[in-house]
């Protein structure tokens, strides 16, 4: 394929793109419901008298009139209401009684200390509703925002708005949130809080709320509070992690598989070498024959913890054993399929032992096991994925912090997956490339 052809596919699919994202939003800006005035006053009225769910605030639902003036349409399926509200002023109501409220040393008027919040919103929410209901109206001038969404149309109600038909209340709860007294200033905010949500509704078409929803969750799960840091720290803590225990099992690896070799190939066998034999055999057999996840809880839970030795050692220490058990095998494997006329003629030459299998055998036996090697190093980068099962701060750890955190599992489950991906493919490419140049260096 010439490269004129590549350029003209690749400006063909960003056009597809350009205009499938063009028609997204053209679609989602599009065929905003009509709405008379008397619907939309209907609309407003019933949800602001929702929002009202403690007495007091009932008592200003009851008295208070939402009276649209005015309508008009917006560019994103928003309808724009100009409207004049007749309110109760509760933040005057109420804040000229704080003292009356707070004295006696908060105490009900039996002269008994108030146990707890509702203690105190049962003894005052009775009198603080007739005060309201008693209270003078006042007119404000507000402007309310409708949405048409794939459920109908939608009410938006910010701060402000609630402020102004309730009266003061946002200013009034956040007043009373200052007040020294714990349970009276609780009590005082059970009376007046109002339950409403202020988050804007989703106008788009079904593709554009999926890509909303893609955007929340993105927003939400990495952009908020610097989430993203966690996990930068928690990758950090696994790449550690990986290589120090790829160091411990490779050294440990290739000891063990001497023993062994040098076991099996020998005729004579020292006390010393049967001994070692002895105790790498229950070495492999052990970290072989039981989960990884088992030997991580034991080392720390059961030997670590009790002395105070810190988690991330732990964990090199294990993964470090139970690396060190499969690479010992790997290794063996390799050593064992080089010729035996190689260990002849290099003692032939004049090497001992030792000279023979470091100059000789481990070359040629290294290039034979290279693949295994890569593959378990793979496995063994994924494996301290389960470092989390004692509180390490891993990945993995991070990844669920996040979740717990958010409620929210598919984001960051994904960018996990994705980030061990990643991993694994610089990993095995930078393999590759130690491969290829052990095969030039043998031409």
């Amino acid at each position: 394929m010439t490269k004129k052809k590549i350029w003209l596919i690749a400006v063909s699919a960003l056009l597809l793109i350009a205009i499938a994202v063009g028609a997204t939003v053209a679609i989602s800006r599009s065929s905003v419901a009509e709405v008379n005035i008397e619907t939309a006053q209907n609309i407003v009225n019933d949800q602001f008298d929702a929002m009202a769910g403690t007495k007091p605030l009932k008592a200003i639902a009851e008295k208070n009139f939402i009276n649209v003036t005015s309508l008009s349409y917006g560019d994103e399926k928003d309808i724009i209401l100009e409207c004049t509200v007749d309110t109760i002023d509760a933040y005057s109501v109420i804040s000229s009684e704080y003292n009356r409220f707070l004295s006696s040393d908060v105490k009900k008027k039996n002269g008994t200390m108030f146990k707890s919040a509702l203690d105190f919103k049962l003894e005052f929410e009775d009198e603080i509703t007739k005060l309201l209901q008693s209270a003078p109206k006042k007119s404000s001038s507000i402007s309310i925002v409708l949405y048409d969404t794939k459920n109908g149309i939608a009410l938006y109600s910010s701060d402000e708005v609630v402020n102004i038909v309730f009266g003061g209340i946002i200013d009034l709860k956040n007043e009373i949130l200052g007040i020294n007294a714990e349970n009276v200033g609780k009590g005082l905010v059970e009376c007046i809080q109002a339950d409403y949500s202020f988050q804007k509704p989703d106008t788009a078409n079904r593709l554009g709320r999926i890509i909303n929803k893609i955007k929340k969750d993105f927003n939400q799960n990495f952009l908020e509070y610097d989430r993203w840091k966690t996990i930068t720290t928690g990758l950090w803590t696994t790449i550690k992690l990986t290589i120090l225990a790829l160091i411990i099992g490779i050294i440990l690896g290739f000891l063990v598989a001497f023993i062994r070799v040098t076991y099996i190939k020998t005729t004579k066998h020292g006390i010393l070498l049967r001994i070692l034999n002895f105790i790498s055999e229950l070495y492999l057999s052990i970290t072989r024959g039981t989960p990884v996840v088992v030997q991580i809880m034991i080392i720390y839970f059961v030997i670590f913890m009790p002395i105070g030795l810190d988690k991330f050692i732990a964990a090199v220490i294990c993964f470090g054993l139970n690396s060190g058990a499969y690479v010992a095998e790997i290794v063996r494997g390799g050593i064992m399929s080089v010729d035996d006329g190689q260990t002849e003629a290099g003692r032939s030459l004049g090497f001992n032992y030792m000279q023979t299998m470091w100059y000789i055998v481990f070359p040629q036996a290294f290039k034979a096991v290279l693949p295994a090697l890569a593959n378990e190093f793979v496995v063994l980068l994924k494996e301290t994925s389960i470092a989390f099962y004692i509180g390490l701060g891993d990945l993995m750890y991070s990844v669920n912090a996040i979740r717990a955190a958010t409620y929210s599992p598919f984001m960051p489950l994904v960018a996990a997956a994705l980030i061990y991906l990643v991993m694994v493919l610089v990993l095995s490419k930078l393999v590759s490339i130690l491969e290829r140049r052990l095969r030039n260096s043998e031409r």
